[in-house]
């Protein structure tokens, strides 16, 4: 473990010195052909390279072709990945009382092991902490990026369904678990969701259901569902999250977004398709958030535009990305200015 003291985890809005994201190159992972997938990759990363620098990680195999849709504007990592959802497999990004930053490392065990082959993503958090020449904070959890949202200021949103999952973390307590949350990324207060125990792949990240949009305001993603145990899921999310209070005392205050209906469009290997419009990119100056192709998109848009009011809200149809499984966000890592 490095000696690094960690002060926090900055809130995804705050400046950046960037953005990572990984190139896609296992067909099995999708449902769309991967051809269509890369073109959809390439859209957000467009979008993202607009407002600050884009650094895609790529398996060397694929290098010229990723290069060849990308453009010169974004830069190419040559690293090997089995599977290219960044946020769960990369590192979260702290800082030190002195502002510099390091790269919390997870243990990440392919989502409790639901992908087969995950020893390539395992080495993916040092290897971009080499890459960075910043230092490491290891820890023994296994997390993922999708599974924390925090408002910079010591408060954490997380879910039952992953943290405590037999599959990641068997027979871990809550205080364990808040105390390894309090070293690696600062956070004086956990407010625990109980998730989603039907989300097959992720058991229920939370970033599929809410995030801060500012220090005491939590954007919550309302159900779409025609299914009934979706629609109590999310009731159960609500209820837990009502008269809540932040690190520094705020009672939480909220804003709400309605999911993407279920479109009954075909999913790769059993992980579900994403609906979420939650599942965005804060990058500096502007909001890349995803849209489907379906009417619900403009009032989705609307809504993101209220919560932040002061960036532009972009929307890249992510209907490909969907299939297999995450949205924007989890494509997407933030590198803290």
């Amino acid at each position: 473990m490095s000696n690094f003291d960690v002060v926090r985890m900055p809130a995804e809005w705050e400046p950046h010195a960037g953005c990572f994201m990984g190139w896609p190159g296992n067909a099995e992972s999708w449902s769309a052909d991967l051809a269509l997938v890369r073109r959809d990759y390439a859209a957000v990363a467009h979008a993202i390279s607009r407002f600050e620098k884009l650094t895609m990680l790529v398996n060397p195999a694929d290098l010229a072709g990723a290069r060849d849709q990308l453009g010169s504007g974004i830069e190419l990592l040559p690293v090997p990945l089995n599977e290219p959802w960044l946020r769960d497999s990369g590192p979260s990004f702290v800082k030190g009382a002195d502002g510099k930053v390091a790269a919390v490392t997870w243990r990440f065990n392919g989502w409790g092991e639901y992908s087969p082959d995950f020893s390539l993503d395992a080495l993916v958090g040092r290897g971009s902490a080499r890459h960075l020449n910043v230092p490491v904070v290891n820890s023994a959890l296994a997390m993922e990026g999708g599974a924390l949202h925090v408002d910079g200021r010591g408060t954490l949103l997380t879910t039952e369904t992953v943290v405590f999952n037999r599959n990641r973390n068997p027979g871990i307590t809550r205080e364990t678990a808040e105390a390894e949350f309090a070293r690696t990324l600062g956070i004086t207060k956990t407010i625990w969701l109980p998730g989603n125990p039907y989300e097959k792949g992720t058991d229920g990240h939370i970033d599929g259901i809410a995030c801060f949009v500012r220090p005491g305001v939590v954007l919550f993603e309302t159900s779409a569902s025609g299914r009934a145990e979706m629609r109590t899921v999310t009731e159960k999310n609500q209820r837990a999250l009502a008269g809540q209070t932040d690190a520094e005392g705020r009672a939480l205050q909220f804003l709400y977004v309605q999911e993407a209906p279920d479109t009954g469009r075909g999913t790769a290997q059993g992980w579900g398709y994403s609906t979420s419009y939650v599942n965005f990119y804060i990058a500096n100056g502007a909001v890349i958030t995803p849209s489907f192709g379906v009417k619900e998109d403009a009032a989705a848009k609307e809504a993101i535009m209220a919560a932040f009011p002061d960036r532009e809200v972009v929307q890249v149809d992510i209907s490909t990305i969907a299939s297999g499984g995450g949205g924007i966000h989890c494509i997407t890592q933030q590198l803290p200015a």
